[in-house]
């Protein structure tokens, strides 16, 4: 996948052992750093885009929400605030 002259390659592969000290309900496959999460929110959101967590403020001082790609994997998408 690219966008803006960034390119992210996927491999297949097993699922990662889950780290007990992350969220147990969600094991990301990527966090990808944007610019504007409200922007990139608002666009996928209009395409219909399937989002596993909304738009946040979160502790850690980012804005970030979560999507669900075709072949399920979660890609976290966040903009330190």
């Amino acid at each position: 996948m690219a966008r803006d002259h960034q390119a992210i390659h996927f491999r297949c592969a097993q699922p990662p052992t889950p780290n007990p000290d992350k969220y147990r309900e969600e094991l990301l496959d990527a966090y990808l750093f944007v610019e504007d999460a409200d922007a990139l929110y608002a666009e996928y959101s209009a395409l219909g885009v399937e989002f596993s967590r909304a738009l946040a403020n979160m502790p850690w001082q980012s804005r970030e929400f979560v999507v669900k790609d075709c072949d399920g994997r979660l890609l976290a998408f966040g903009a330190n605030l």
